[in-house]
This record gives C-alpha cells, sequence and structure tokens, in this order.
C-alpha cells in the first residue's frame, strides 16, 4: 500500500496538510456506542520481531510526520516492514467490530486526537496501554522518547497512570496577525493581552481599507476556553467541566462582545477566511501565522502564543491537545507496532523531527526543540508556546469534550448577536445545566 501512497494525492501542499491537523481540534468525540472487547493484547518477549507490522495512518498525518520517508527506512533497516493502510469511513465503529469478530488486521492508528478521544478508546476496548513494550523495547535510543516528551504533554497523553500514546504534535490556540495592518497600528511585535489586542484591533480599524481586525478560528476552544486559561489558575471544575460559569468566563464573554459591538471581531468568520489574507489578527490553532507565511511570504504574517488578560501572568497557561499514535487491542504485532512508533518519534530520525517541526508545528520532545528550533528565529514561537504549554493545565481525560461544545457554541452565539439581549451570566448558566444533564445521562448509560 505504500506504493500507492507515494503517487497520489497524499504528499499534497503543506498548508493544507496543517490545517488538516488543527481543525480536528474542534471536532466534537462521540460517547461510547458499544461494550468493551476482551483484555488488550500481552506483549510478547522479543523485540524487533519478523512479522509483518499493519499500520494505519490518517492521509495528512502520513504527510505532515514524513510517514513515507520513515516507512522506507524503517523497511530496510528491520525485519518486520510495515504496511500502510489508510483509514475509510467510521473508524472506530469498523475496529471495534473486527475485535468482536477476531479479525482485526491492523496493529495501529495516527492518530487520536488526545486527551478528548482517550477516555472513550479505553473504554470502548479499542485500544490498550504501551508501558511494557516502551519497557521492552530493544529499538536503539527507544528509552529515550517517553522521557523527553514534554511532561504536561506526557501526562495529557495518560490515562489512569498508564500511557495510551505516543504524541507525534501538539496544538494549542494562538495569535496570528498579518505584519502590514499591525506594523500600521504601532505593533511590530505581538500583543500580549486582552487590552493590547483590543488597542491594536482599534488602530487597525482606524487606519484600515477593509481589513477585519479580528476573528477566532472555531467557535468555543479559540474563544471562550482560551481566554479562561488565560484569566484563572482553576480552568476546570470540581466536575471536570471547562468553568464557563466562572469570573473568568463572564469576563471573557464581556470582553468578546465590547470587540463585536464596537465592530472590531466578526464572529461570523473562521479560519477559511484569514487564509485569504483580509483579517489582522486571529485567535486560532498555532500554525495560522505559519500557514498565511506560505501563501504570502515570510515577512507577511507571525505567528505568536496566547493573549492573557494581565501582563506576565499566564494563569493557567494554553489550552492544548495532542495528535497521538495509538496501539490497538488485539493487535496481532504490538511489539513491532510500539517499536515502529518508537522509532518513528525518536532521536535517530531526523527527517520526521525536521518535517513535524516545520509543517505539523510544536513537536513533543525536548530532542526536537534542541536539533530544529534553538537558533531558528523562523521557529522560535514555537519554543515560546511549548514552554507555556509545560505550565499548563492540560484538558482532563474524561467525556465532556463533545459535550461541552455542543452547548457552549450556542450559549456564546446568544451573547455575540447583537440582536439579542446581552445576559451572559444566564447563558452560560443554562449551557452548563444542560451539559451536567447529558453528563448524567451518559453515566445512566
Amino acid at each position: 500500500m505504500v506504493d500507492k501512497w507515494t503517487r497520489r494525492q497524499f504528499l499534497g501542499a503543506a498548508a493544507a496538510t496543517s490545517a488538516v491537523v488543527a481543525l480536528a481540534a474542534c471536532k466534537p468525540t462521540a460517547a461510547p456506542t458499544a461494550e468493551a472487547v476482551e483484555k488488550p493484547t500481552e506483549p510478547v518477549e522479543a523485540s524487533v520481531t519478523a512479522d509483518d507490522i499493519n499500520f494505519l495512518c490518517r492521509t495528512d498525518i502520513y504527510q505532515a510526520y514524513a510517514a513515507e520517508a520513515a516507512v522506507e527506512a524503517w523497511n530496510a533497516e528491520f525485519p518486520a516492514k510495515v504496511i500502510v493502510d489508510e483509514p475509510a469511513g467510521d473508524l472506530t465503529q469498523k475496529v471495534q467490530a473486527a475485535q468482536a469478530a477476531g479479525d482485526l488486521v491492523w496493529d495501529g492508528y495516527s492518530v487520536m486526537e488526545g486527551p478528548w478521544a482517550t477516555m472513550e478508546w479505553v473504554e470502548r476496548g479499542l485500544i490498550q496501554p504501551l508501558d511494557a513494550y516502551v519497557e521492552a523495547s530493544q529499538i536503539p535510543n527507544a528509552d529515550k522518547v517517553v522521557p523527553s516528551i514534554i511532561e504536561t504533554i506526557r501526562e495529557s497523553a495518560s490515562y489512569q497512570d498508564k500511557l495510551y500514546g505516543i504524541p507525534g504534535n501538539c496544538g494549542s490556540v494562538g495569535l496570528a496577525w498579518m505584519t502590514e495592518p499591525l506594523e500600521a497600528a504601532g505593533y511590530t511585535d505581538q500583543p500580549w493581552t486582552w487590552d493590547e489586542v483590543y488597542d491594536a484591533a482599534k488602530k487597525v480599524q482606524e487606519g484600515s481599507t477593509g481589513t477585519v481586525p479580528f476573528a477566532v478560528a472555531c467557535r468555543s476552544l479559540c474563544d471562550l476556553y482560551a481566554l479562561i486559561w488565560s484569566a484563572t489558575d482553576s480552568p476546570i471544575d470540581e466536575d471536570g467541566v471547562v468553568d464557563i460559569r466562572g469570573e473568568a468566563s463572564i469576563a471573557a464573554v464581556t470582553w468578546f462582545r465590547k470587540m463585536i459591538e464596537e465592530d472590531l471581531f466578526d464572529w461570523t468568520l473562521g479560519f477559511g477566511d484569514w487564509l485569504k489574507g483580509d483579517i489582522a489578527m486571529i485567535h486560532s490553532y498555532d500554525v495560522a501565522g505559519t500557514m498565511n507565511q506560505q501563501t504570502f511570504g515570510m515577512d507577511a504574517a507571525r505567528q505568536g502564543v496566547g493573549i492573557y488578560r494581565e501582563p506576565d501572568d499566564l494563569k493557567a497557561g494554553v489550552p492544548f491537545w495532542i495528535n497521538m499514535s495509538v496501539l490497538f487491542n488485539q493487535a496481532a504485532n504490538p511489539t513491532g507496532m510500539v517499536d515502529f512508533f518508537l522509532w518513528w518519534f525518536g532521536p535517530d530520525n531526523k527527517t520526521t523531527g525536521k518535517q513535524i517541526t516545520e509543517v505539523a508545528a510544536k513537536p513533543c520532545y525536548t530532542y526536537t526543540y534542541e536539533e530544529f528550533v534553538a537558533g531558528n528565529a523562523d521557529q522560535q514561537w514555537q519554543q515560546e508556546a511549548i514552554d507555556i504549554i509545560a505550565d499548563s493545565t492540560w484538558f482532563p481525560v474524561n467525556r465532556t469534550w463533545g459535550i461541552m461544545n455542543t452547548h457552549v457554541g450556542p450559549a456564546l452565539e446568544k451573547c455575540y448577536d447583537l440582536g439579542q439581549p446581552f445576559e451572559p451570566e444566564q447563558a452560560m448558566e443554562e449551557a452548563y445545566d444542560n451539559i451536567k444533564e447529558d453528563l448524567a445521562q451518559l453515566r445512566e448509560e
């Protein structure tokens, strides 16, 4: 199957690939729909097996992580041959049905978005923990991989003290801007605070010939959640839900409403509009600036980190998510699959490290930053972003993500609509009640 990948659309533009990787962050995760299957496969004693490794890889990841080169290099060096396939249809349903029938043909998959999908996939018996396979691996420098994962990312990739994914890259929310309108507004560096973004947007508006001052990439994550993280030390409440009713949330919604009332924030626009170059600033998945650089030139746009309520006080940091390679339950060759993952993202595979840095953005390993980010002015924003992630609060591994988005998005739209009364406390209270009701129903099922 590898030859088919090398001659089709899988090596499309880097910008398109980055967009697909980033946009996965806004997809809700479905609740479990079937019972978990039998206990996970036990690790075999030998590492570096000679059996084939059947690997299922998402098309955008195949390019963003330099999988073609990795598979070719692995197959030339090791006895086990990686055979690549592409997902189609409802992946989780197909895998679970195959596991129940005892005829699963794949060993692992790239990528699962964590931590949002982790609990569902574990409870449905789709994936198994990696710890025993990692410990047993004889791949050169395999022992350097997991200890080199940024600690908060490693915590986010774990569930019940077990590691469920080998992360490839990490996404988070950051501010991107087009340099020309921001420089005309007097900003040669990133506006760091809510007040500075407001000031920059006002100045863009005053001097603009049609440029939209500010937008966000997607509802809930890139507007409300990101600003909640920036304004409180405790963004998650005692029920494992983002604290949409707290003071930080109401202040954030009030800030967005003010921006809308003064025609500084067009909440009807999104990521696709940013790619056209007509928006001065966007709070977005933090590849937005680099993607506009690819379209308009390196000097035309910049990528920064998140915006914060107070200067020099990052509070809970930034909401982040990770793209993880996972091992299927009942895999025929679990040892070979994990060995490949460890080699693919390990310190010896320079091609993948460089590709993730330049295309997917924000690798998860300290050795990748040391080699491909340190001293590189164009990539310095990635070091700044990962330093913030290293001190950030991660999303809990639970099943609230899709449920929250189902109710928070409409509540925000109600608050943003100038034709409706502005009642943020009531809107968020109603959304929270609906979230709790759905979570209670989920527990009953």
